[in-house]
Formats: C-alpha cells, structure tokens, sequence
C-alpha cells in the first residue's frame, strides 16, 4: 500500500543540505528580492508525518516561514502560498510523492507548481517545477 511505503521512506525530520536553481525558481514564482535573499539563506526543515487518519502531513520550517499540507493522496484540497489560495492533488506514483499546486483565481500572479518528493539513498530530493525553472533541494534526514 502507498502509505506504508510513504511511511518506510519519507516519514521523519529532515534539513535542506543544498539547492540548485532556487533563486531562479523563486523569482519564477513571482517572489520579491528582499525575500529571495531570505529564503536563499534559510535551512528549512521537513517533517512528514502519517496522521491517524491516513492522513499524509508535510510542515516545511524556516525561522520566518511555515507551509503546513495535510492531505489524502488523490484527493484536491486547498492550500495557501504566498496569500495566494492554490488547489493541490497528491499522488503517490513509482515512489515518487507527486503535488501540482494551481492557483484557484486564473488571474493569479502565482504560477502553477508541480513539486516532487523522491527518496534517493539516504536524501530526500524535492524537485519543483514552474515555468521553465526546474529547481532541486536536497534533504538529509535529521530525526
């Protein structure tokens, strides 16, 4: 079953060791300089849990930021990026944790993102797409 294998190889804590293209990625996005330059310093931490519920949770950490998701895999739910109101689907594929997030308003200055979560030795590797810019950051699991 997806989540026994989700829980296997995704459930924990986990600190970003390093990016490639997220400066590039960001401003893709439509995110200020001054933020930018915050963001490009920032260690994030991931935890991903399984709810009691069967619930997939993901909280991304830095000192000025947190994303929390909680969700069922193909299910749309509603999330909130950059006071922006996006629809996002989850789904579990080839051991790859796959999230398209689009905006709810067409008019959005957001642009869809497509960002997958996948185990590769002892890392987690999030590659997000958007626009043209594919961006990766490379998690190393710290509890």
């Amino acid at each position: 079953m997806a989540l026994d294998e989700i829980k296997e190889k995704f459930v924990g804590v986990w600190k970003l060791d390093r990016s490639e293209n997220f400066q590039e990625f960001l401003n893709e996005m439509g995110v200020g300089l001054p933020l930018r330059k915050m963001a490009s310093l920032a260690k994030p931490e991931m935890t991903i849990s399984i709810e009691s519920n069967n619930k997939i949770k993901i909280v991304m950490k830095t000192g000025f930021f947190t994303q929390e998701d909680c969700f069922n895999l193909n299910e749309e739910f509603l999330k909130e990026m950059q006071k922006t109101v996006m629809k996002a689907t989850a789904t579990y594929e080839d051991g790859v944790l796959k999230m398209i997030n689009t905006p709810v308003d067409p008019k959005s200055k957001i642009k869809e993102q497509i960002v997958h979560r996948e185990r590769v030795g002892d890392e987690i590797v999030l590659t997000m797409y958007v626009g043209n810019v594919v961006c990766k950051r490379y998690m190393k699991k710290i509890g």
